[in-house]
């Protein structure tokens, strides 16, 4: 599988050195030593001058982080399935607190991935079974309290060798490219310069994901398959990396199994389709104006007919690249 880059992709990395007028965020790279024909040589041998033998040399290449693409693609599931919405609303400060600590507790807590505290902590039954799927595929940290292992391994993304061949050994493919953005005052139309790497569009990378089977039952595997397609045709419906409001870190799966998101959700079963239609915002359950606690619409909210318009309006917005694909 590889990942192809639509536009300019920024992910942060360390600058060594800070140049007057030069870049002022470049993007995370790694030293390699390869062959003539673009493979990796991990065992690279030296002459008695120190200089590289066999037409071996060394290279500096970006890379994707394997945590970059994970921790992405969580964040659109959670926000997805309305785990973030409910995490608001359950770790939400009381008016009445005048506890400094506690508020900024509770501040904490909103936003944060989703966990085993907020499995417990919630009531809504198919919130929580999501919950749970989400912490069992992408495990969670021991400081939350949960005993999932992660299941879901992401792999750091490598340059293909077809590429790496075109750019150093061709010399025909540059692999940076300087991104100039400029933030200008409304008032006094002082200008605010600054200058990103990216990786140019077009550069593909090596892409692997592997989901470890403890001898579940196939239906669980599928499960985790499916949902974590889901996820990446979610992440190319949005960007991947820095700046993706502002047209950076469009990319693109190859060599995935590609469903049909309706036939993705149905596949999952009666859960899955009505999952599937509250995430749009079409399902079809009839509304009663008054709150009632066992009586919910849309992900298991009691219904407000005020909160109920915001929060349809927030998921047609959210979700319009979702529905012109779907």
């Amino acid at each position: 599988m590889t990942i192809r880059l639509l536009t300019g992709l920024h992910i942060g990395g360390n600058n060594d050195s800070m140049r007057i007028g030069g870049i002022d965020s470049e993007v995370i790279k790694r030293e390699i030593f390869i062959y003539e024909n673009g493979e990796i040589c991990y065992t690279p041998e030296f002459d008695d001058n120190g200089d590289l033998k066999n037409g071996v040399r060394k290279v500096i290449e970006p890379y994707i982080p394997g945590s970059s693409i994970k921790g992405k693609v969580r964040s659109l599931l959670e926000y997805s399935f309305g785990l973030i919405n409910e995490q608001k609303k359950l770790f939400k400060s009381k008016p009445e607190e005048n506890d400094e600590k506690k508020q900024k507790e509770a501040e904490k807590k909103q936003g944060q991935v989703i966990s085993s505290e907020f499995i417990k902590k919630t009531h809504n039954k198919e919130l929580k079974k999501l919950a749970k799927l989400i912490v069992e595929l992408f495990g969670e940290s021991a400081g939350n309290g949960g005993e999932h292992i992660t299941r879901a391994i992401f792999r750091d993304c490598f340059l293909t060798k077809e590429v790496r061949e075109t750019a150093f050994i061709k010399e025909r493919l540059s692999l940076s490219e300087e991104k100039a953005e400029n933030t200008i005052n409304r008032i006094s139309s002082m200008a605010n310069p600054r200058f990103i790497e990216r990786v140019p569009a077009g550069v593909e990378f090596e892409f692997d994901y592997i989901i470890r089977d403890y001898l579940d039952d196939k239906e669980k595997i599928e499960l985790f398959k499916d949902t974590i397609l889901f996820g990446l045709l979610l992440l190319e419906d949005d960007s991947l990396g820095g700046g993706g409001s502002r047209g950076n870190g469009r990319i693109e799966f190859s060599g995935i199994e590609r469903k049909d998101k309706k036939e993705l959700f149905y596949s999952w079963g009666k859960f899955g389709s009505q999952l599937y239609h509250r995430i749009l915002g079409t399902d079809t359950e009839s509304l009663s104006l008054f709150k009632d606690p066992s009586k919910s619409i849309g992900l298991g909210r009691a219904f407000d007919p005020l909160y109920e318009i915001k929060r349809r309006i927030s998921i047609l917005c959210r979700h319009l690249s979702f529905l012109a694909r779907a």
